[in-house]
């Protein structure tokens, strides 16, 4: 059951929906200055316009022509292609300059209403407000609508809570299907976590009985008029708002219209929403979003998200969210943050699940947990499985990289310990792109090649090796057509559905480890899998399923206090998607996670990846 959800996503919901080509509101281009400058202006213009880039050239026409009547015009667009890019210290940056100067009141208004954007998706709400509340007149069109509106709501539910009800309520009118599921559970949590006259307050105020805000406060003010003892007044709420629940697709009875008793606490998450590692955020976002019910109402855990992309935006992320309640905290991923995070962690007694990609080199404790299998705890655990299938002699080609040095040297350690050799090793450019000279300079007899690199690689070493003689085939295998049999390993980062397509019958009984794969026919993940496709189009990845797993593994400790969810972590077992989430005695991962294999498919028309039974 959907315990509500807290994350602020709404940014990145809304970047991830294409939304049409957007006008402008601005005044027409000065018929005076320098005729070159105002050509670049145009040109550039029609570049933003088309696919939303073209922040260089428009900051430099603003650079070179500083007094040119262009030059507010040029500024302007930039700060909005800033925007567009989620570059939002660079688009700051230039749309004070905006506000700053003696531009036309119209260019203005537009780049007061994109500083005010640009503030909310930073996190910086209370900033954002009152620059969003006086732009409204400077919306054009109804998808920059839908992003003022999502960032006016999310700022103004940070200050003021129930207020923003409305404006969830104006936005939910324009919103894509995404952004509805997340209206919805959006205005949830933010009732389950109101006071009860807040909440008959918020109901005597919000007129509009076709948005969410009332269909959810509806069950609540219901049952607070019945204790009251006024029950034809809590009758007559449930009959106006019935209606309108069954058209929103919500249940007769709210699953967050009030606080659960008995339910563990609130989750914290700290992401990198923006920055370099923002992609990778909004992926560990989006499991935490299915944890929580996104989009479907089956979550199992409050999750409430900060932005942070450096070690003191974490610090004091986690300060915030230790204030308000969490009872643990999912991240950060960078290791600075992590390790300065998992310091404050010790502090605060809270429990820290780091989603660290290299949690080896990450500071340990009674407080912190690493949720991440890294590369080379994934390759080590290939060797094992690989050694269990009766593999002794094995091959290491990898790519010229420190990723290849050091989880090759994972990989030769435990090979070495458990007692095998190493017959053969060779090493390719990062940047290889045919490898038919490059798999015959692997020599010798060996039975198995260890390949560490992503999967698009792989996709080209496969079908290589075969046509080499070295014909990718399960363990055991005596005979291949076409050559001797070997067995192909490979951690295949980024594994998807693309590689069964392209090489599937060329690493027919390789072992991968990926970290997740979203397998279809997994009895342990199938739900999620799909789960996450309805709910966000496509399917999950690893950073999706650890975040989901580290939301799950807290929800399944019953943790009602940080107190009790790090007393019970620690000696926890989850069958989670990642693996049977284990912690050792450092707190990483005891688990192997999860090994996949190719083979064909039940009906012999192509080929699958599929977990590995064991």
């Amino acid at each position: 059951m959907a315990l509500g959800l807290l994350v602020s996503l709404a940014a990145l919901l809304l970047t991830g929906c294409p939304r049409g080509t957007r006008r402008t509101l601005v005044p027409e281009l000065p018929s005076s200055g320098d005729p070159a400058a105002k050509n670049r202006f145009v040109d550039a213009r029609a570049l933003f316009l088309r696919d939303g880039t073209g922040a260089a050239e428009l900051e430099a026409i603003a650079t070179e022509f500083p007094d040119d009547p262009i030059a507010p015009f040029a500024q302007l667009y930039a700060g909005m292609a800033h925007v567009k890019a989620r570059e939002y210290a660079a688009a700051e940056s230039v749309l004070r300059e905006v506000l700053e100067s003696e531009a036309d009141e119209r260019i203005v208004a537009r780049a007061t209403l994109y500083l005010g954007l640009t503030l909310s998706y930073r996190g910086e709400r209370k900033q954002a407000l009152p620059l969003l509340r006086r732009s409204e007149a400077a919306i054009d069109g109804d998808p920059e609508r839908g992003e003022y509106l999502a960032a006016l709501a999310e700022s103004t539910a940070a200050q003021e809570t129930l207020a923003a009800l409305p404006i969830y309520d104006q936005w939910f009118r324009v919103a894509t299907p995404i952004e509805r599921a997340y209206v919805l559970e959006r205005v949830e949590a933010l009732v389950a976590l109101s006071q009860d006259p807040a909440v008959l307050e918020a109901w005597d105020v919000i007129e509009d009985d076709q948005g969410p805000a009332r269909a959810i406060l509806g069950p609540r003010v219901a049952a607070l008029r019945e204790a009251a003892g006024k029950p034809e007044d809590a009758r007559k709420v449930r009959e106006q708002t019935g209606k309108l629940r069954a058209k929103l697709g919500l249940s007769a009875v709210a699953s967050a219209a009030s606080p659960v008793a008995g339910a563990p606490g609130t989750v914290g998450a700290i992401l990198p929403l923006v920055g370099k590692q923002s992609r990778v955020g909004e992926s560990a976002a989006l499991g935490l979003a299915l944890a929580a019910g996104a989009g479907d109402g089956r979550g199992s855990a409050i999750v409430e998200v900060r932005n942070a992309d450096s070690a003191e935006q974490s610090v004091a992320a986690f300060d915030e969210l230790v204030g308000l309640g969490a009872v643990a905290v999912v991240g950060p991923i960078g290791g600075a943050a992590v390790d300065a995070t998992a310091a404050r962690a010790d502090q605060a007694q809270v429990a820290l699940l780091s989603l660290a990609s290299r949690p080896e080199e990450r500071a340990s404790g009674r407080y912190v947990f690493h949720l991440m299998h890294s590369a080379e705890a994934r390759a080590r655990a290939l060797a094992r499985r690989g050694f269990a299938a009766g593999l002794r002699k094995f091959a290491v080609l990898s790519p010229e990289s420190g990723y290849g040095r050091a989880v090759s040297a994972a990989f030769v350690a435990e090979v070495s310990r458990l007692g095998g050799s190493l017959v053969s090793t060779h090493t390719y450019p990062a940047d290889t792109k045919s490898f038919a000279s490059v798999v015959k300079k692997v020599e010798g007899s060996w039975q198995a090649v260890f390949v560490p690199d992503q999967a698009d690689m792989l996709e080209l070493i496969a079908p290589a090796l075969a046509a080499a003689g070295l014909v990718p085939r399960p363990a055991g295998e005596k005979k291949a057509q076409g050559g001797r049999p070997i067995v192909l390993l490979s951690t295949a980062e980024g594994l998807g559905d693309d590689f069964a397509v392209d090489a599937g019958r060329n690493a027919v009984g390789a072992l991968l480890a990926p970290g997740f794969y979203a397998d279809p026919l997994d009895p342990v993940a199938q739900r999620f899998v799909e789960r996450f496709v309805h709910v966000h189009g496509r399917p999950p990845g690893a950073i999706d399923a650890y975040a989901y797993d580290a939301a799950q593994l807290v929800a399944s400790s019953g943790g009602r206090s940080a107190a009790a969810v790090v007393e019970r972590l620690p000696g926890l077992q989850l069958a989670g998607v990642t693996g049977a989430v284990a912690f050792d005695a450092n707190h990483r991962r005891a688990d192997d996670g999860v090994i996949y294999t190719v083979a064909p498919t039940d009906d012999g028309a192509g080929f699958a990846v599929r977990v590995l039974a064991d």
